[in-house]
């Protein structure tokens, strides 16, 4: 039933968790912010709140991504008290971190080399086109992947409509039918499906809630119910 395979790559095959701690050590130490305020688990968590909520604010369209690069930066400084830091130099260093990292979670590889067998499989991602490109590269997944899609790339991003126009623009003959998005976000992901027209696989190890009772094609706990949803006719 289906031909294209579009998967998230941050939460659903990249450890953004760990390679987030990675280069935000990297670049805490590089600004010296230690100096004003040691690191801790603690001030990981503070930027890592205010990164979400500045993602979430541009998935809705609030916010353009160079406001959301440079917001989280001065809401962490106002919630941690930090002063005299540039948000802009933090911002340079914390890509430049970033793009040398691309770890993946344990099993992601085996899945896509099985599912590369029968599939072909594209990244749809709106993460930063730079260190994106490299994470992807040094991750190993690109061996099993024909393409990726940053939001950067396509001047819009998940989950308006538009990005998914793109990606369909640069799958020769594709529709949205022959498609499945699979990722974890629901906000970004699954509420992108729905508005392409095409099929998703909720990819939610922690068992989350879907509050706003979005149409979800399949939902899938493990890397294993993945391929079982792919492979064994059910799909």
């Amino acid at each position: 039933m289906y031909k294209y395979l579009l998967f998230d790559a941050d939460h659903t095959l990249l450890d953004f968790n760990r390679d987030m701690e990675i280069a935000f050590k990297r670049m805490y130490s590089g600004a010296e912010l230690d100096r004003q305020l040691p690191f801790s688990s603690a001030v990981l968590e503070t930027y890592s709140r205010c990164n979400n909520r500045w993602w979430r604010r541009f998935e809705q369209g609030l916010c353009t991504k160079p406001e959301l690069y440079r917001s989280r930066f001065i809401d962490f400084f106002a919630e941690t008290g930090i002063e005299g830091a540039d948000p802009d130099q933090l911002h340079t260093l914390y890509f430049d971190a970033l793009g040398e990292t691309g770890s993946v979670f344990d099993g992601a590889l085996e899945l896509l080399a099985a599912l590369s067998k029968r599939f072909e499989i594209y990244i749809v991602t709106n993460g930063n086109a730079a260190s994106q490109r490299t994470r992807l590269q040094n991750s190993g997944l690109m061996k099993y992947v024909r393409d990726y899609f940053i939001s950067e790339m396509a001047g819009t991003a998940k989950p308006d409509k538009r990005y998914f126009d793109y990606v369909l623009a640069h799958l020769p003959g594709a529709v949205p039918a022959e498609c499945i998005v699979i990722g974890d976000s629901l906000t970004s992901d699954m509420l992108g499906a729905v508005n392409a027209g095409m099929d998703s696989i909720w990819y939610n190890p922690g068992h989350a809630e879907n509050p706003e009772h979005l149409p979800i094609t399949y939902e899938a706990a493990n890397y294993a119910d993945i391929l079982r949803i792919l492979t064994a006719g059910e799909a």
